[in-house]
């Protein structure tokens, strides 16, 4: 009983089961919600989210992770989306350490722009990979909403992320 309450409180493991609870809600609700006849990213947000509250490492791995849970249900290269959640959590991090006292609006700011790359780099690595049709003119469209609707987001979900991946306390015996 001991293991499993010591394999609870690691912050990747609750960043597992969040991250099941938002795929799950990315790929149903989301996907018929279309504003704009865009798909929102709430995996995305998720990602640029841990960068913001535990630094650039703890983002790309976080990134890394919910990108790869991302990409077993899409029918992308297996990794490519999980490398650009792991930049844009990186950038996000990364970003966030050149703010003296972060507010509110600049980690919607920074929350924003790390989607925004995050939602450029896609399709760049799809046409990279070779996969036709991921760049077209439409990818403007889709970054502008992802971005906003990101930025939006990213405050509560920055507060989840510092909750899920908070160290876990020692308790002394």
């Amino acid at each position: 009983m001991t293991r499993l309450i010591a394999l609870v409180e690691r912050p990747m493991f609750r960043l597992f089961l969040v991250g099941l609870v938002a795929l799950g809600f990315q790929t149903t609700v989301l996907n018929d919600l279309r504003p704009f006849g865009v798909i929102l990213q709430i995996m995305l947000v998720l990602a640029a989210s841990s960068g913001l509250a535990r630094g650039s490492e703890v983002g790309a791995v976080a990134g890394f992770l919910v990108g790869f849970m991302y990409d077993l249900v899409l029918t992308t290269p297996l990794g490519l989306g999980a490398t650009v959640f792991a930049i844009a959590g990186y950038l996000a991090g990364l970003a966030n350490t050149f703010v003296h006292e972060p507010t509110w609006w600049s980690r919607m700011l920074l929350g924003g722009v790390a989607s925004a790359v995050g939602t450029v780099l896609m399709p760049l690595a799809l046409a990279m990979v070779g996969i036709e049709g991921a760049l077209t003119s439409r990818v403007v469209v889709i970054v502008a909403v992802v971005a906003v609707t990101n930025a939006v987001l990213c405050v509560p979900f920055e507060r989840l992320c510092r909750w899920i991946l908070k160290d876990p306390e020692v308790v002394p015996v």
